[in-house]
């Protein structure tokens, strides 16, 4: 299994952080290159709860696996024809996770979690692919924050400078 956390400080309280995070239909708001985000569940939040989100490529799947109200919650990644995530992964969740860090400061933390497909192979692959997808995670988590501090979706330009002033960590 491979892991790649990242995380930045947004201008928010907890509060206001969760009531962003909360509300599944709008990764599209701050995801790259997401064009819309679409709730497929009769309940909105909690575990069980599912959405479609969309972009150039196939639909994806995600639905949550654990809900800690008021803090994050695990997202299982998959299509609707299997567990598997195409076209790399046999298995993928992402992790948002909330903290204060003041007042009117929370660290976001996001960690994707996945496993390849295609054994050593996939293994070679992903030492060759690890920085986008680090890099992914990074715009992901930047894209959050402006998104949670101004309400607004994130503008490209904006993530890339956020990422350029050095406001992610990652490990």
């Amino acid at each position: 299994m491979h892991k790649i956390v990242v995380s930045t400080v947004a201008n928010v309280s907890m509060e206001q952080a969760w009531a962003r995070l909360s509300d599944l239909s709008q990764a599209h708001q701050y995801v790259p290159d997401l064009t819309g985000t679409e709730i497929t569940t009769e309940n909105k939040q909690g575990v069980g709860a599912s959405r479609y989100v969309y972009s150039n490529r196939a639909p994806l799947i995600e639905t949550v696996t654990e809900w800690h109200e008021g803090q994050g919650f695990k997202l299982k990644l998959h299509n609707d024809q299997d567990d598997t995530v195409p076209p790399l992964f046999t298995r993928a969740t992402f992790e948002y996770a909330l903290q204060a860090e003041g007042e009117q400061q929370t660290r976001l933390t996001n960690t994707f979690e996945f496993e390849m497909k295609w054994g050593a192979f996939g293994n070679l692959l992903i030492k060759l692919a690890k920085p986008q997808v680090r890099a992914l995670q990074e715009q992901i988590v930047a894209g959050q924050r402006l998104y949670y501090e101004t309400g607004n979706k994130a503008p490209r330009d904006d993530v890339v400078a956020l990422l350029k002033a050095g406001a992610v960590d990652g490990h």
